[in-house]
């Protein structure tokens, strides 16, 4: 028995401990206390969902994921396509400046994280092409095309 409080909560704890991580080294205690508030605003977006699907299984929260997590999001829903984890640390470059001065490992690090979860919380679909070594994310659409 899991004794997660929704499914996702473990990976997404250890997402936020690779980003803290990362930032505690190059960045300053702002962005720590942001991404700690990021970070609450989601966990509590997911406890909420869980409750919810518990009552009514078929009704979803109209909210989602916040801070960069939902801006990332956002993009792949605007743009679409497959989504590696080097476009996804490009996308944070340009769109969150909290994570540009991040060194390039560690951004990279919280990149696969956020995809991570993204595809634990349902809203992509992962793809590994075994043949040419190589991992990217899609847009999960449901059935009738739409996302």
């Amino acid at each position: 028995m899991s004794t997660e409080a929704y499914p996702g909560e473990l990976d997404m704890l250890r997402g936020l401990i690779a980003t803290l991580h990362a930032v505690a080294e190059h960045g300053d205690l702002g962005d720590v206390r942001k991404l700690l508030a990021e970070h609450q605003a989601d966990d509590a977006a997911a406890r909420a969902e869980q409750t919810t699907h518990r009552r009514t299984p078929a009704a979803a929260p109209p909210g989602g994921p916040t801070g960069r997590v939902g801006q990332l999001l956002d993009a792949i829903r605007t743009a679409r396509g497959e989504w590696p984890v080097h476009r996804a640390v490009a996308f944070y470059r340009e769109n969150v400046p909290a994570l540009r001065s991040m060194p390039h490992r560690h951004l990279r690090t919280v990149a696969r994280g956020d995809l991570r979860d993204l595809t634990t919380w349902g809203h992509l679909d992962r793809h590994d092409d075994p043949d040419n070594a190589r991992r990217f994310y899609t847009l999960k659409t449901r059935k009738d095309g739409r996302s």
